[in-house]
């Protein structure tokens, strides 16, 4: 018999990012102890985190460019870990344009202890009149100031309509904001998960609110990259390879099928895959006998974001990224990767619309077009030369006020071999990069408690400063 017979065998369905940073903390911490097994049902890693080659210009194009926020700890602790944080830029401000108004920097100050470096950045955002300005302020402090679990029967909306903001208020400024962190809009989120945006990713902590953007296709920075430095640490990575079930016999043998019939036994099973996905994992009797009295996790909404990509005859924007208000287009990239001249590439992003018909999408795009002319001169002497509408109709969960009491903690107590990671399950964030990181850091912690080894805990986040600590409950 090899070493190998006598580790702890964990199979992890799934290498998003929460397949890969379970991977990444078991084989870190205590290499030696396990046999891991990555397998992943499509071609390319990364998950919902992907890219595809656009037939018309051969390119590498993201489905839907991701970010990340200062705030991320976790996944810039992970990519740090593995050598490619460098990949990803960081930007201290945000530009926001309007078509009736001049640009405006979202600019938090360097020398200010948090909260007060925020304290001018909402006087510069011009396309707010000096109303809208002190009814802002008016609710960021009194959410500072009320606990999170005050929050947790409202959407963001209704708390908002009850202190007092308007809807051209909540329009211009508070979905401005939820739309592109959460992937829904105000009326259907939570206020609980809306008061972690503004907290976490603004408030606490200088620097918080920076935003770091690949600087590689996702393909890349995912799917080779972390992958590889994550198979040198010794993890066995399979791909398409698609689990159909999970298999599990009363004398304790536990394993996975796949959809070619073959059968692997595992010691510990991890499922990194998304929450619509799950259910059908658990179709033994067995299994679904033993998990009778939970809710089904396809209950979980989803919300779509559409990624919209265009190819123009001319620089319309120098700008690397924007963010845009007062119509349907909320942000704007110019990735640094795809600009292949005299072809100049820009991905609009779109968050909440639904899926829709061709003659909507063709609406969608021509509305699109006409937003980008009024806010960039640029734009309107431009020729469109190619355009591609990419819906994931499933690219986030919608975190609804009644979605906290779904989402499930890792262990599955009546199946103590069976352990759930992705950013849908209980991670205190939501749809993120950063949950997804710090979901498969907790699954990865309760396989190392089932063996007795010592548990890991994600990172906590930026330090708050006194300041912060006082005034923000």
């Amino acid at each position: 018999m090899t070493d190998q017979d006598f580790r702890h065998h964990v199979v992890i369905i799934g290498a998003g990012l929460a397949g890969l940073s379970a991977a990444e903390t078991l084989a870190r911490h205590h290499a030696g102890r396990f046999r891991i097994t990555l397998l992943e049902a499509k071609r390319s890693i990364g998950g919902r985190a992907g890219s595809f080659t656009d037939p018309a210009s051969g390119e590498t194009i993201d489905y839907c460019q991701h970010v990340a926020m200062g705030c991320c700890t976790n996944l810039i602790g992970l990519l740090d870990r593995c050598g490619i944080s460098g990949a990803m830029k960081r930007y201290d401000r945000l530009r926001f344009y309007h078509p009736n108004f001049p640009a405006s920097d979202f600019a938090p100050s360097r020398y200010l202890p948090a909260p007060l470096h925020l304290a001018n950045t909402i006087q510069h955002l011009r396309y707010l009149n000096k109303a809208q300005r002190r009814e802002v302020r008016r609710a960021m402090l009194r959410l500072l100031r009320t606990a999170e679990d005050r929050f947790v029967p409202f959407t963001a909306r209704r708390w908002l309509e009850s202190q007092g903001q308007s809807n051209e208020t909540i329009d211009k400024f508070w979905n401005v904001f939820l739309a592109s962190a959460l992937g829904d809009h105000c009326g259907h989120v939570s206020m609980a998960a809306a008061r972690k945006v503004f907290v976490d990713g603004f408030a606490a902590a200088r620097g918080a609110s920076d935003v770091l953007i690949p600087q590689r296709p996702l393909s890349q920075l995912l799917g080779h990259d972390l992958v590889s430095e994550v198979a040198q640490l010794g993890v066995e990575v399979r791909v398409q390879v698609a689990v159909e079930t999970l298999l599990a016999e009363p004398s304790g043998w536990v394993g996975v099928k796949t959809r070619g019939g073959e059968v692997i036994p595992a010691d510990s099973v991890i499922s990194a895959i998304p929450w619509h996905g799950v259910d059908r994992l658990l179709e033994p009797h067995a299994l679904r006998r033993a998990v009778a009295n939970r809710r089904p996790f396809s209950e979980v909404p989803s919300s779509p974001i559409t990624g919209v990509h265009l190819w123009f005859d001319r620089e319309i924007t120098s700008q690397s990224h924007a963010v845009l208000v007062g119509g349907l287009a909320q942000w704007i990239f110019r990735p640094p990767f795809n600009q292949r001249l005299p072809r100049h590439y820009y991905q609009v992003v779109v968050s909440g619309v639904h899926p829709m018909s061709n003659a909507r999408r063709g609406e969608m795009l021509e509305q699109i077009l006409q937003e980008l002319h009024a806010v960039f001169p640029s734009a309107a002497q431009s020729m469109l030369l190619h355009h591609r509408i990419v819906t994931d109709p499933h690219a986030v969960f919608s975190v609804r006020p009644e979605v906290e009491a779904i989402r499930p903690l890792p262990p599955c107590p009546a199946l103590p071999w069976l352990f759930l990671a992705g950013d849908w399950t209980r991670t205190g964030w939501s749809a993120t990069m950063e949950g997804a990181v710090i979901s498969g850091i907790q699954a990865a912690s309760c396989v190392l408690q089932r063996i007795g080894l010592r548990a890991v805990s994600p990172d906590p986040g930026l330090p708050r400063g006194r300041l912060a600590r006082w005034m923000i409950r």
